[in-house]
Formats: C-alpha cells, sequence, structure tokens
C-alpha cells in the first residue's frame, strides 16, 4: 500500500511529535490554537518512514526511549475539521528487546496527512498484567468479560442484544439512538 519515494529527490515534510513518559497525551490537550509544547520533537521525514525508523529518531533525544524494556507506543492526533477538534487514534507500538509487526508500519499505512501529529507514550518495564486476558472465558465472550447474556443465551434470558444492561432491564423500546 505505501508508496515508492526517492527520497534522495522528494522534499521531507516537518513532522511534529510530542512525548511523554508513562502514557499519552489527553485528546483535550491539542486545541485549535494549542498544543502541548513542552515535550515537543519536530523532525523532517518522509511518508515512507516506519515507526521503527521513528523510535529510532526519539531515542536519539529521549533517553527514557533508550531503556532496553521500553516501549514506544505511537498515537495519530489528527483534526475533525466538521467540528473543529482533535482526535485521536492508535497506529502501533516499537518494543526495544524484541521486534514487533508494527515496526514496518509506516505513516503512509497509518493514513497519515502532513499537518497530522504524533503522540508518544514511552512506557518502562513489562507491560502491566491484563486480568482479562487471564480469565479462562478469555475468546468465546469476545475479550470484554460480559458473558452471553441475551434472550435464550447461555446464561439466561433478559438484557440487552449487546449484553449491555438497563435498570429495569426492559427491551429499548424501539430507541436506537443510544447505539
Amino acid at each position: 500500500m505505501s508508496t515508492t519515494i526517492d527520497r534522495e529527490k522528494e522534499c521531507p515534510f516537518l513532522l511534529r511529535i510530542f512525548t511523554r513518559n508513562g502514557g499519552h497525551h489527553t485528546t483535550n490537550e491539542f486545541q485549535v490554537d494549542s498544543v502541548p509544547t513542552s515535550d515537543e520533537l519536530q523532525l523532517y521525514t518522509w511518508r515512507n518512514a516506519t515507526l521503527e525508523e521513528l523510535a529510532q529518531l526519539i531515542q536519539e533525544v529521549v533517553p527514557e526511549a533508550k531503556h532496553p524494556d521500553a516501549r514506544v507506543a505511537f498515537r495519530l492526533i489528527y483534526l475533525d475539521s466538521q467540528r473543529a477538534v482533535y482526535r485521536s487514534r492508535d497506529i502501533g507500538r516499537v518494543v526495544n528487546i524484541k521486534p514487533t509487526a508494527d515496526q514496518t508500519k509506516t505513516l503512509d499505512d497509518c493514513n497519515f496527512f502532513i499537518g497530522d501529529f504524533l503522540d508518544v507514550a514511552i512506557y518502562i518495564g513489562p507491560p502491566p498484567i491484563n486480568k482479562m486476558r487471564r480469565n479462562s472465558d478469555w475468546g468465546r465472550d469476545g475479550g470484554n468479560g460480559a458473558r452471553d447474556r441475551r434472550p435464550g443465551g447461555r446464561f439466561g434470558s433478559g438484557g440487552a442484544r449487546d449484553g449491555r444492561f438497563r435498570r429495569d432491564d426492559r427491551p429499548f423500546g424501539g430507541r436506537r439512538d443510544r447505539f
């Protein structure tokens, strides 16, 4: 899907990256007229730059990213021009000690447009244990921990079609605006 770019002939663009140790910035910190400037990196790159290549450039500037147990998580911050607010979408992560499938993703593969930002979270140490994954029902219930409670389902009757319950356990009464 990525296009071939001759880096000798094509001009790079300015990419603004915002880093934070221990987690991502909230999308509320990105406004049309202001962005978090205390931890901003600016670099010139091309649309065929991979996440691994960007992580290596970040490691040159942010010492925490050099740690052997560091995980660098990338999030795309883009402007929703209809509502004039910024939205975000996770696009991948790079782990120092072992290769991931996301390392070879390019900015073009992530639907990056010039003018978008990257928000980078740097985590050190092993990822936290997800208690849901230790559940023996992982995979059978869609991964959200909710059991099948549809009428006639395995675990009884009642409830909404998607497993969520209203206080009175009655059907929605035709209202579909809450989905």
